[in-house]
């Protein structure tokens, strides 16, 4: 499900569990064992549906994509590019407390996932794979059944057509991707469920729907996802010496995750497989959930404009669905269920008694679709849970009563709907340093309409390695910098890098790295612009800040006691890579000698997490970081001072885990 709906995000994080997976195939000894309040094991698959009451999706989060993003982004900007806040243990608890038993994460990666150079095989960031990870144990610390899966992995599995070629490149990527992941978690119980692939279709064929049963080209289609179920049921179950993985339960989609009989008999399934379940997503009855044409009605009971009546599409879906699983011998589970928002609160509410009873009477769990929007006029609507405030949206109340009672949960508290408050911009919050050089102020600030720019002056000399620009701002939306290149008309946009509360940060590498991509030079830009993106923005200041100390004049005075002996020293730095010079003079009593000793000294800063000494903390730390504990690196390919985080004099693992706390913003 898409929809791209600004909201005002709300940072809140909290530490990150260390989960340590180096390149492809060279895994670390790190682990994490996470504690549960009841472990499963030795299950069957059956058996495990039949303790997944309802569940809910944490959609437009983790799923989110941009593709002017690069893959050193932080990962709460991936999360809340598409106006979510981050996700929050407090948002988890809410869920779980709303009634639901089981959270389904849906993840994208291919923007996390880098080819390795010397093995070519994927590999996922390891920033983004603790993110993850920690959402991910959020809710499995709440004993919730927690379904991860490959959600949006645009131009690998789901392209424009499917070729043999595509499919190459797909298998691959699943194996890679999949074994990363599945090492990762090996040590979970069967509360995690993992989920192969989404919707994988063709979104550009000529001769097959993307949005269809995948049947129009005699049978490719469905043995090209069957390819990729094998690909992803064969890693994960011999990817790692994990007893876990080899009993977990495995989700596997038809073409699109279709609930088509035709489609869904197609798939190919083994008893050797272990635990499989059916994925499949139903928004049914289509023309009362999601359909904004002529041919739609949005009340229930009722009929569409074609004249299908809803409770008997609803008695067809889950009867026809039930005798699939039969025949397959495996459990399905929707993995996608919702009716979007028309301001038809007593009509959804029938809809979810309805559409629940029918799937309780074939044993069928249902995840329900959030994304954190409310009614719009659209069928992508689907906000159940406002995540400002983690109360319920108030024409969402009562439709999850219906369905907590129908499924016959008695225990759960719907907070009460309460609206986000925005903090209120003031410089008083605003922690400027001395030692940030200002550029551009207004006092009171200046509004600029969306995608409008405010012209800044003297900024060339800042832009190098030694600083970081700060931009000062108040908006519901992303601010961005734009370079700007005369001779050619280029207009370059920079993504701020990380955030604090009406702060955005950039670094000299992401704009060298939006410069490098268009081919163009530094010396060759003009100008430099604050700019508005999908909202208007109050832009109040930008600065330059140093990321090293300037050089300062001490004098100390020390008095040797037993000798009657004063010693004024006077020592002088100006920058960190001048040499020092150190003029000492001492004086006796009886006798005195003047000394000039002349020392030449290199003094280094130390900049906390600039393990690779290019000025700057970014993910490619983390990385040689982790190659030097992992044995990978020579301590010469490290800036030692600048990895001991915890100041111990010695380089571990606990400074690997302050390194990322760092990099994800957490305190």
């Amino acid at each position: 499900m898409l929809l791209r709906k600004r909201l005002i995000a709300v940072f809140t994080s909290l530490a990150c569990m260390l989960s340590i997976m180096c390149v492809f195939g060279q895994i670390s000894n790190y682990s994490v064992q996470v504690n549960k309040v009841s472990a499963l094991s030795n299950l069957t698959a059956d058996e495990i549906v039949s303790q997944m009451t309802i569940g809910w999706n944490l959609g437009n989060s983790l799923d989110s994509y941009n593709e002017g993003y690069t893959i050193d982004v932080a990962p709460s900007k991936f999360a809340t590019t598409w106006g979510n806040p981050e996700p929050t243990k407090e948002l988890i608890q809410t869920v779980k407390n709303a009634g639901f038993n089981t959270i389904r994460i849906p993840t994208t990666w291919y923007q996390h996932v880098s080819i390795n150079e010397t093995t070519g095989a994927y590999e996922i960031d390891q920033t983004w794979l603790d993110y993850v990870k920690q959402v991910v144990d959020w809710a499995y610390e709440e004993d919730m059944f927690v379904i991860l899966n490959l959600h949006h992995e645009q131009g690998i599995i789901n392209v424009s057509e499917f070729t043999d070629e595509t499919l190459a490149t797909a298998s691959k990527y699943i194996n890679n991707v999949w074994s990363q992941i599945a090492y990762t978690f090996k040590d979970y119980d069967q509360h995690l469920i993992f989920e192969g692939m989404n919707e994988p279709r063709q979104t550009g064929s000529s001769e097959v729907s993307e949005w269809g049963n995948g049947s129009e080209d005699n049978g490719y289609s469905w043995a090209y996802i069957n390819t990729l179920n094998r690909q992803f049921i064969n890693t994960v179950r011999n990817s790692t010496d994990s007893e876990n993985n080899k009993e977990r339960l495995l989700m596997i989609p038809a073409y699109v995750a279709t609930s088509d009989v035709d489609a869904l008999n197609s798939l190919s399934i083994s008893s050797s497989d272990g635990n499989i379940a059916i994925s499949v997503h139903a928004y049914s009855p289509y023309f009362f959930t999601m359909d904004t044409s002529e041919y739609a009605n949005h009340e229930f009971p009722g009929k569409s404009g074609w004249g299908e009546d809803y409770e008997s599409n609803l008695q067809s879906l889950f009867s026809s669905l039930n005798e699939v699983s039969e025949s397959k011998g495996v459990p399905i589970i929707i993995g996608e269920f919702s009716a979007s928002d028309f301001e038809n609160t007593a009509d959804r509410v029938e809809w979810a008694k309805c559409y629940l009873s029918n799937a309780e009477q074939y044993g069928i769990p249902c995840v329900l679709w959030d994304n954190n929007v409310s009614a719009n006029g659209t069928g992508e609507a689907h906000g159940y849970i406002y995540r400002l405030t983690n109360t319920i949206y108030p024409n969402s109340a009562d439709v999850l009563k219906a369905m907590m009672d129908t499924v016959g949960v008695t225990d759960y508290v719907l907070p009460e709907y309460q609206e986000y408050q925005a903090p209120t911009f003031s410089w008083d919050n605003i922690p400027i340093e001395d030692s940030w050089v200002e550029l551009y102020k207004v006092e009171s600030g200046k509004t600029i309409r969306l995608w409008g720019n405010i012209a800044v002056s003297d900024w060339a000399e800042y832009l190098n390695e030694n600083y970081k620009f700060a931009l000062v701002y108040d908006s519901t939306s992303d601010v961005e910098l734009v370079l700007q290149e005369s001779a050619t008309e280029g207009w370059y946009r920079v993504t701020s890098d990380s955030s604090d509360d009406f702060i955005a940060y950039f670094t000299y590498e992401d704009m060298m790295s939006i410069l490098d991509s268009n081919e163009c030079a530094l010396s060759d830009i003009d100008n430099l612009y604050l700019s508005a993106t999908s909202s208007s923005a109050t832009m109040y200041g930008l600065y330059a800040i140093p990321l090293s100390s300037v050089g300062t004049e001490t004098t100390i005075t020390t008095t040797d006691a037993t000798t009657d002996t004063t010693t004024d020293t006077t020592i002088t730095t100006t920058d960190a890579t001048t040499d020092t010079t150190i003029t000492t003079t001492d004086t006796t009593t009886d006798t005195t000698i003047d000394t000039t000793i002349t020392t030449t000294i290199i003094v280094t800063d130390v900049l906390l997490g600039d393990v690779n000494s290019d000025g700057s903390v970014k993910s490619n730390d983390l990385l040689l970081l982790k190659k030097y504990l992992l044995g990978l690196s020579e301590e010469s390919e490290i800036n030692f001072t600048n990895s001991d985080m915890n100041g111990d004099n010695e380089v571990k693992s606990n400074d690997l885990l302050s390194l990322k706390k760092v990099l994800l913003g957490i305190d």
